[in-house]
């Protein structure tokens, strides 16, 4: 953002300096104090945002730092609610006369306030269609952001080195005062609201498309969900191809050995029981089979709207186990041999939570939880681990893998990392 330095009484009263560096460093003498500390700090905390959202979307960044990923999302949610408010500064400075670059306040504003909008679906949760919508285009305008910075930086560097003040490169006529400023930042959040639904239904539409190609590609339907596909899974006959949208991301860098051939897997079912049990796929199968279309949510944003789950609810599992009276939490267990996650009595048997083997008309891929994951759709995605093989009734909650490194327990879709707003430090981002 910058002033049309032509308009401004004391322009010629500030000499330029000399030399293109200088020149180009002394870029907001004739702003407003404030001003021009906003835009300092603004572009110092840029490159924070970049780094920690590409940490957050890009697959390969996200595993190799698995374990700092709470701390990335803290910085990366905080610093976007800074960058918001410092976009906000041009509102609270005595323009006056003084007059806001038209061009430079226009692309930085619709960039910003985009990214903000996105940013804050993501952040509060909202439904999976605005929200698929919101990580898609968050990304997008992140790039977009980071070419004009590039652009703004490339031109006024050319413009300092031909002896010019860059300034006044990017400058056009026209006035914007301060309620041509609330008009447009009106105007690009609207932009941004709508821009996130159509890309959230283009999204839902598409994944309506991946279903029904999965389900005539020959995969099993819901009257016969216990027979083919499934048993195939078991016994390594087949071996699903990853679902669309889904990231993969494992915290032992790779995707266990057995996920691939699950011939020899089983589930126990210990701890506070009368009946300790070890089912393998085919008693899982003869189990009641029950279908829950949902949606899939990862604290870091992504989703992937209305998968068709298969499986069993936990409550006929339990049924045959017979928990005692000391049983008041499970903990379940992952076979990488480091992954475990908690819920309540009350919550793994809540409805939609079901013990999945099956997903848009396919067995689990290995890297979605083969064979056998647990699906807990009002939450966000850590909490349904993957790769099961055990699950244990406790008398008291255990702590999980992420819960150990700070994100919340209860990660109820909405909440700030897995925490109620207002709990923790920071309203709820870190522990």
């Amino acid at each position: 953002m910058g002033t049309q330095g032509v308009s401004l009484p004391h322009a010629a009263a500030l000499p330029g300096p000399r030399g293109w560096w200088p020149r180009f460093l002394a870029f907001g003498r004739r702003w407003p104090v404030l001003l021009r500390h906003a835009h300092t700090a603004a572009m110092c905390l840029l490159p924070v945002e970049l780094l920690t959202g590409a940490m957050l979307y890009f697959p390969r960044l996200h595993t190799a730092l698995i374990r700092e990923l709470p701390a990335v999302l803290a910085i990366h949610v905080w610093g976007g609610v800074l960058f918001g408010v410092l976009l906000l500064v041009p509102l609270a400075v005595p323009v006056g006369r003084r007059l806001i670059a038209v061009v430079d306040w226009n692309a930085t504003v619709w960039l910003t306030s985009g990214i903000s909008v996105t940013g804050l679906a993501l952040w509060l949760g909202v439904a999976a269609i605005l929200r698929s919508g919101a990580f898609t285009l968050h990304g997008l305008l992140s790039v977009a952001l980071l070419a004009w910075v590039l652009y703004h930086g490339l031109v006024r560097v050319e413009a300092a080195v031909r002896g010019g003040d860059p300034e006044r490169t990017l400058e056009t006529h026209g006035r914007l005062r301060r309620r041509g400023l609330l008009g447009q930042l009106a105007r690009a959040t609207g932009g941004a609201v709508v821009g996130t639904a159509i890309v959230g239904w283009l999204g839902t539409v598409w994944s309506s498309v991946r279903a029904a190609g999965a389900m005539s590609g020959g995969a099993l339907q819901a009257s016969g969900a216990g027979s083919g596909a499934a048993a195939a899974a078991s016994s390594g006959a087949t071996q699903s191809p990853p679902l669309p949208g889904f990231q993969t991301y494992t915290v032992t860098g790779g995707i266990p050995s057995l996920a691939y051939n699950p011939s020899g897997w089983s589930l126990t079912v210990d701890g506070a029981v009368a009946n300790p049990l070890t089912l393998t796929m085919s008693d899982l199968l003869a189990l009641p089979q029950v279908t829950e279309t949902e949606s899939f949510h990862c604290v870091t944003g992504w989703v992937v709207p209305d998968v068709r789950w298969i499986g069993v609810r936990i409550s006929d599992v339990l049924a045959a186990a017979q928990p005692t009276a000391v049983a008041s939490w499970i903990t379940f267990y992952s076979f990488d041999g480091v992954y475990t996650d908690s819920l309540s009595m009350e919550q793994a048997q809540a409805a939609g939570v079901i013990l999945a083997h099956t997903a848009d008309g396919r067995p689990l891929a290995p890297e979605q939880g083969a064979p056998l994951r647990l699906l807990v759709p009002d939450m966000y995605g850590y909490k349904s681990v993957k790769w099961l093989r055990r699950l244990q009734l406790v008398g008291s909650e255990e702590i999980g893998y992420w819960e150990n490194l700070g994100y919340g327990p209860n990660a109820y879709l909405g909440t700030i990392n897995g925490w109620p707003r207002g709990n923790g430090l920071l309203g709820g981002l870190l522990p």
